[in-house]
């Protein structure tokens, strides 16, 4: 992967989730977000939760995911965590 900004937040999403294993390429990030996540929201929902908070993903945006299945919740949620990840990293750069 050659953009530093995305390096680094996949680095921060690997200690959050507590996780080595780094994928290579965005699509995979988004897809182990997602499987983490759903994990979470089927086995600790409190962890989930704090990850969300310490990620700060905007509460607003993250109560519209929830009332569906959980693999939807899951997809919806994955994609707000890479969302405010990249702008974090974005804003550290500039």
């Amino acid at each position: 992967m050659s953009n530093e900004i995305e390096k680094k937040a996949i680095e921060n999403l690997s200690t959050l989730f507590n996780d080595q294993q780094l994928p290579v390429s965005v699509n995979d990030v988004k897809l182990w977000i997602e499987q983490k996540v759903k994990y979470l929201l089927d086995h600790d929902f409190n962890a989930l939760v704090n990850i969300l908070y310490r990620i700060d993903v905007y509460e607003s945006k993250a109560k519209q995911c929830f009332g569906q299945e959980n693999n939807q919740i899951a997809k919806c949620l994955s994609e707000l965590i890479w969302e405010r990840q990249m702008q974090k990293f974005q804003n550290l750069k500039h």
